[in-house]
Formats: structure tokens, sequence, C-alpha cells
């Protein structure tokens, strides 16, 4: 395997106008592009279940994960000054992400729990 340079590290391009200096690294990956359909469907009925609160707090997850994500590729790049930016980002985000699993599961818990009662 060998490796392909993509540019000089901070110029924020590749050496062509209006590409990252990222761009290219994985061609064989397709873009993805949330499902706004999806999306509203699942706050809909997370609207319905009564824990319309708990749209806000996935979004605000979505957003810490789309942040460490964006300054990662910044501390790649070396468009980052200050690199603990980077790793405070990426630790909010795995905490809010570990949260947000274990609620999960308390929640799945609860529901096998009463699905097991008896009347």
């Amino acid at each position: 395997m060998s490796v392909q340079p993509v540019g000089a590290v901070g110029a924020g391009t590749s050496g062509v106008a209006g590409v990252s200096a990222v761009a290219g690294l994985s061609p064989s990956l397709p873009p993805v592009a949330p499902d706004a359909a999806a999306g509203a469907e699942f706050a809909g009925a997370l609207q319905q279940a009564g824990l319309g609160g708990a749209v806000g707090r996935l979004e605000d997850l979505q957003r810490l994960q789309s942040t460490a994500d964006d300054l990662a590729v910044k501390a790649v790049t070396g468009q980052l000054a200050d690199p603990s930016q980077y790793t405070i980002a990426a630790t909010e985000a795995q905490l809010a992400t570990q949260m947000t699993v274990a609620v999960r599961n308390k929640a799945v818990e609860a529901y096998s729990e009463i699905m097991r009662m008896q009347l």
C-alpha cells in the first residue's frame, strides 16, 4: 500500500482550487446524507411516546459528534492551532454517546421487565 500526499499541511487544499486536503482519501465510501424523512418519522414517534425532549438530546449528541469530527479533520490537516480542543470535543462526544446508550439500555430493560409481568 502506498501513501499519496494530499498537499501541504495547513494549506487547507490539495493544490486544486476548492478541493479539500482530505478529499479523495476514501473514494470507495459514498457520502452520508441524513435521511430527513426517517429522522422526521423517528422524531414523530418519540413525540407520540411522550419523549419529545429526547429529540433535542439526540440532536445535541449529533452536534457534539459532528463538531468532534470537524476538529479531527482540522487537527490532521494542521489547521487547528490547539489540538487539545479536538481532545476535549472527542471526549465530550464519547461521554454523551455512552450516556445515551446507557439510558437506552435502561429503557429497553424496563420495557422487557414490564412485558414479563403477568396480569
